[in-house]
């Protein structure tokens, strides 16, 4: 029992001190974090320092015989306010980045967060049980375990070990997507040639086709979009800008992947308009737009003004060609923070 309380410690205090580091690391991150969670603007800078403090806090005192056990306390307190405010956003809808290990692994809110806490809160609350008069030294308690194992017991210990980190390697590739390079990405269809038909369900209802966008008369800036997609989702206020500021010179239109309920959130918090859905890609294949975010200019004529624009920066610089550049956002990225908006990610339609 003392080896499993010991290694149950040692597992902990790796996750804690992980966690508060990365948050540490990434702070815009992390305060965007907190927000989303609910908490006030006000505080976010604050809550963004003492977390990740307190994260490491937890780490290091579990390594501790003396301070183990309240190390576990601070931690099954810490975890259960997470479970809380998961379980309350996921009841809502809300799926934003939950950057639990800052920019390392950071993926929008699911049921597979909340799980992953609930398991991290359960390993707490076995050192809690074992109580604070019972804490084992780490050290002495595996090389004393080590020294008492047989060959066989070791070979298996380490095959078991190894079997579980490339299970974890694997789950991971599984399940976070490839990142494709801006380079890798193609250019889209030639500048000049008729832009593709389509014929979409809006958002508002109903349905959206490009001829009708054409009926407006002026240029259409076709944005490519998915609701999970955390450049997207820092991008969107933005975007909602552009649709205010340049209304009179371009239609800017977003085309995202999913229902209604999936974009629900997005689109809500942001007032974005002329948002059209696609199931599987089918429209971004064509145009050449398999990454996300992206864009690309169409003319009032309906034919391709411009290659494909992959990334926040550089749908800024596309917008920046036709539209006064005085009247650019730079609220989420650009000037102030050039490397905003660059972790592109890939649509679901070449995941």
């Amino acid at each position: 029992m003392f080896l499993i309380i010991a290694l149950v410690r040692l597992l902990l205090s790796v996750i804690f001190g992980v966690a508060g580091v990365t948050k540490l690391l990434d702070q815009p991150g992390t305060r965007e974090a907190v927000v989303n969670f609910g908490a006030p603007k006000s505080v976010a800078p604050s809550i963004g320092v003492v977390l990740p403090v307190l994260e490491l806090a937890i780490a290091v005192g579990l390594l501790f015989t003396s301070t183990a056990w309240w190390s576990a306390l601070a931690g099954l307190f810490t975890l259960g306010v997470f479970v809380v405010a998961i379980s309350v956003n996921l009841a809502r809808g809300k799926t934003h980045e939950c950057h639990c290990f800052g920019q390392i692994y950071s993926r929008p809110l699911g049921w597979s967060t909340l799980v992953r806490n609930l398991v991290f809160a359960v390993a707490a609350g076995l050192v809690l049980w074992n109580g604070p008069e019972f804490q084992p030294n780490i050290v002495l308690t595996i090389e004393r375990a080590a020294s008492e194992l047989k060959t066989w017991q070791a070979l298996v210990l380490i095959a078991g070990i190894v079997v579980a980190v490339a299970g974890v390697f694997y789950f991971q590739r599984r399940q976070k997507p490839q990142v494709q390079h801006v380079e890798d990405q193609p250019s889209g269809l030639p500048v000049g040639s008729e832009a593709p038909a389509f014929d979409l369900p809006a958002y508002d209802g109903g349905q959206a086709s490009l001829t009708h966008l054409l009926t407006i008369g002026k240029p259409i800036l076709l944005i490519f979009t998915n609701p999970k997609c955390a450049p997207c989702i820092s991008l969107f206020k933005e975007i909602k800008d552009w649709q205010t500021a340049h209304n009179q010179q371009l239609t800017i239109a977003l085309i995202t992947f999913g229902t209604i309920k999936d974009n629900f959130v997005n689109v809500a918090r942001n007032g974005l308009g002329q948002v059209l859905l696609q199931e599987k890609g089918e429209v971004s294949k064509v145009y050449g737009a398999m990454l996300t975010p992206s864009a690309v200019m169409i003319n009032a004529e309906g034919r391709i003004a411009s290659e494909v624009a992959a990334g926040a920066d550089e749908i800024r610089a596309l917008l920046m060609r036709h539209v006064p550049t005085s009247h650019i956002s730079y609220e989420a990225g650009g000037a102030d923070n050039p490397t905003q908006g660059s972790n592109i990610q890939p649509s679901p339609a070449v995941r």
